[in-house]
């Protein structure tokens, strides 16, 4: 019996062993797909190009001297086989550009980058954190929806700042309200690149990193259903919100016109039937003012006895 059991223990341990190898293997993650989003000149397009170990790859301006118009794909493949696909995207609230243009590029770069980006690194300089920064986030949550939020790690970018370091950011956060905001809002998810610094160390900790953060997800990627799905959702928040923007229109539209009828007829009922010290002048004023908020009133209570009832 007692071989029995021990063989048994030692082929379950070999099974988990084998299941953990497995795992381990699909989660080497062969390609790593990355876009790059947020303001610009915080550092994206240098970013993706130390990423790839080609400086110039992103950074190289048309003729006139623009900066990223449109989504840019580069790919990089190791000697392993394993590759690394970034997407640089055009800066939001850039002068000339339109949030929605911007926008679209970044949806063009999710549905494009099949199967779907591994992460979004939203790219913002170390240490100039104020509410503008966190636009970035909102514009991207409000696109995406909040479960893109998940894939979101955002890299604070310096050059040669001696405060650049962990320390230093979570120093920052107790002063900096709107610093932890993103920082807590992406989960503690952030990683600080000194993009005056070209080795590769900093390019394989941050590519770790990102494997790591997705091994916390059952999803590996953000897919294009995803994005249909958050599209969906966003078209029925502004269809409900178009509805009772015109139910709130047509309250005041009623109330106005209960207001002017409440006036007619108090003023009418008034002027009429004023006794003693009051002339017919002052009973139409009076009469108008008492019949405005009757009928107003009324008018509200029946309002929301509709509504009440067609809610139900």
């Amino acid at each position: 019996n007692k071989i029995i059991v021990i063989t048994f223990y030692f082929t379950v341990m070999g099974l988990f062993s084998h299941a953990n190898l497995f795992v381990t293997d699909e989660q080497e993650l062969p390609e790593l797909r990355i876009v790059l989003f947020g303001r610009t000149t915080v550092g994206k397009s240098t970013l993706g190009g130390i990423i790839l170990g080609d400086s110039a790859a992103f950074t190289l301006s048309d003729p006139h001297g623009e900066r990223t118009k449109t989504c840019h794909v580069e790919r990089k493949t190791d000697s392993d086989s394993h590759s690394v696909v970034v997407v640089d995207t055009p800066g939001l609230f850039k002068m000339g550009s339109s949030e929605e243009d911007v926008v679209k590029e970044i949806k063009w770069a999710t549905e494009n980058v099949e199967p779907g980006p591994h992460v979004f690194l939203l790219v913002e300089r170390l240490k100039i954190i104020t509410s503008e920064e966190l636009k970035a986030l909102q514009v991207f949550e409000r696109t995406f929806g909040k479960r893109a939020v998940a894939y979101v790690t955002v890299v604070f970018t310096h050059k040669n700042d001696p405060g650049g370091n962990e320390a230093d950011i979570k120093e920052g956060m107790k002063d900096n309200e709107h610093l932890r905001e993103l920082i807590e809002r992406c989960q503690w998810r952030y990683f600080i690149f000194n993009i005056a610094d070209r080795s590769p160390v900093q390019v394989t900790q941050l590519l770790e990193k990102i494997t790591q953060e997705r091994q916390d997800y059952s999803d590996f990627f953000y897919t294009p259903q995803m994005l249909q799905a958050a599209e969906k959702a966003a078209n029925e928040e502004r269809s409900k919100d178009d509805r009772r923007r015109k139910a709130s229109e047509n309250r005041l539209a009623i109330l106005e016109k209960s207001g002017l009828l409440g006036i007619f007829l108090g003023s009418v009922v008034g002027y009429f039937s004023c006794g003693g010290e009051l002339t017919p002048t002052s009973g139409a004023l009076l009469g108008a003012l008492l019949g405005m908020i009757l009928i107003m009133g009324m008018t509200f209570s029946g309002i929301c006895v509709f509504e009440k009832y067609h809610k139900k």
